[in-house]
């Protein structure tokens, strides 16, 4: 009798892991289904706008580098310089780098706008650990300008720049904050692909190493595109995961509610170089500003070095603030000038930053390929060819499989219960993601009306 049941209960095992396997292929499908065509435009632009330095410094080559000469001109004399060149727009940033080659960058906005914008995203400011108000896909004109000479070199807007464009087609596919939400809602559904993928690539039953860790290349079609689809993505599995985590302080829900988790644990990074809440002191009839020389003197005083941002003040009570910016984010700094008095009314400190503001900073740069160099860039780069290569291999695995003018999707399990395990996983991921909760809902509505009343085939 005790073998008997013994077997019963194995046999029931089974049964519950096959039907639990066959959930698992079934929502595997349907998320790569409905978003692998997003997964590769996002994952093809990110690619691209990797190479944004090396990209702008060939096709501007004219533009960004000079010849050396015996001395700089002031700040202010190229600022002068430049809004003669560019009298209907307000400069706003003035970029200034030690290298001998290069030229310096101005940047222009318009002085006024007609009507407030009503595409306004939280960004982190120029990736950094700071979390500001910004406002989308906004015209600039930058404007290069050979700091020996002050010769207008040229300029570019930021609309005619394809790395513009490759930036917004990746982060909200070109649709603005609306867009944003899409490019979430993709980033959390692919991490569900990776975890219902990791599942199916779990060996079961019999264990070897061909077809989990090697894969089978000389074997039938569907085995061959079924390992280079399966094995290449669980070596990858923690880049891609990393990759998508790290880039979801970006997006609109998940981002925002970061950040108001994080400035409710008070581990928000102290005021930096984009920061609206320091404000000069202005006094009415004492309004003579202070050089941008001095703001520049100050800094290098202090041992600013590098590529320096300086930032205009856009109003009477704005200030000056200045940037030393830099690949490593323990070499970042940045002070705030009262534009009147000179005064340092703040000065950020790597040591003083929150250790969850640091984690955000060091993994927006690690998503961007510019922490540890070139080796950095070349991760990333395969990172995201693999995840291509998995979307591509995923559909050509799917019209393998796919009978004439039917959908191919494999069966729902019938008389399964999922485990408890799955619900409370299922229930964690959807409050850890909660653009990818609201959808699930709709995701189940319609599994259950599909599966209602259509005959999908095995």
């Amino acid at each position: 009798m005790a073998t008997l049941k013994n077997k019963t209960e194995e046999i029931a095992k089974r049964a519950a892991s096959r039907k639990f396997y066959q959930l698992i292929i079934r929502w595997h499908f349907f998320c790569g289904l409905v978003f692998i065509p997003l997964i590769i435009v996002i994952s093809i632009s990110g690619c691209i706008y990797l190479f944004e330095d090396e990209y702008e410094e060939y096709v501007y080559d004219d533009l960004l580098f000079v010849t050396p000469e015996t001395a700089h001109l002031p700040a202010s004399a190229l600022l002068n310089k430049a809004k003669q060149a560019l009298p209907e727009l307000r400069a706003s940033n003035v970029k200034i780098l030690d290298d001998k080659t290069r030229s310096a960058e101005i940047t222009f906005r318009a002085h006024a706008m007609k009507h407030k914008p009503d595409q306004i995203s939280m960004e982190w400011a120029g990736n950094g650990p700071e979390k500001v108000p910004m406002v989308m896909n906004r015209e600039r004109t930058t404007l290069f300008i050979n700091p020996y000479t002050g010769e207008v070199l040229g300029t570019v807007k930021s609309g005619d720049r394809l790395m513009a464009f490759m930036k917004d087609l990746h982060g909200n596919l070109l649709t603005g904050k609306f867009g944003t939400k899409f490019v979430e809602l993709t980033s959390c559904w692919l991490v569900a692909l990776m975890v219902t993928g990791l599942i199916m690539w779990w060996p079961r039953g019999k264990v070897g190493i061909r077809g989990t860790l090697i894969p089978r290349l000389n074997s039938n079609k569907r085995l061959f595109w079924r390992d280079l689809h399966a094995v290449p993505a669980f070596y990858f599995s923690f880049f891609i995961i990393f990759l998508i985590i790290s880039g979801l302080p970006w997006t609109d829900v998940w981002g925002d509610a970061f950040h108001t988790v994080q400035r409710d644990l008070k581990m928000n990074a102290p005021a930096g170089f984009h920061s609206r809440m320091i404000k000069s002191d202005y006094i009415k009839g004492k309004e003579e500003k202070i050089s941008i020389d001095k703001v520049l003197s100050v800094a290098r005083e202090r041992g600013y070095q590098g590529e320096i941002k300086i930032k205009i003040p856009r109003n009477k009570a704005d200030t000056f603030a200045i940037l030393q910016d830099s690949d490593d984010p323990a070499q970042r700094a940045s002070m705030h000038f009262d534009q009147y008095t000179g005064q340092v009314l703040a000065a950020s400190k790597w040591e003083e930053v929150p250790l969850l503001a640091k984690a955000v900073t060091y993994g927006i740069k690690l998503h961007r390929g510019e922490y540890f160099g070139v080796w950095n860039l070349v991760l990333v780069l395969i990172t995201t060819l693999i995840l291509i290569f998995m979307a591509v291999s995923g559909v050509v695995l799917w019209l393998q499989r796919r009978p004439n003018n039917k959908l191919g999707a494999p069966k729902r399990p019938k008389s399964y219960e999922e485990p408890k395990w799955v619900i409370i996983t299922t229930i964690g991921m959807s409050l850890f993601m909660p653009l990818m909760g609201a959808s699930l809902v709709l995701f189940i509505l319609g599994d259950w009306i599909y599966s209602k009343t259509l005959k999908p085939s095995a």
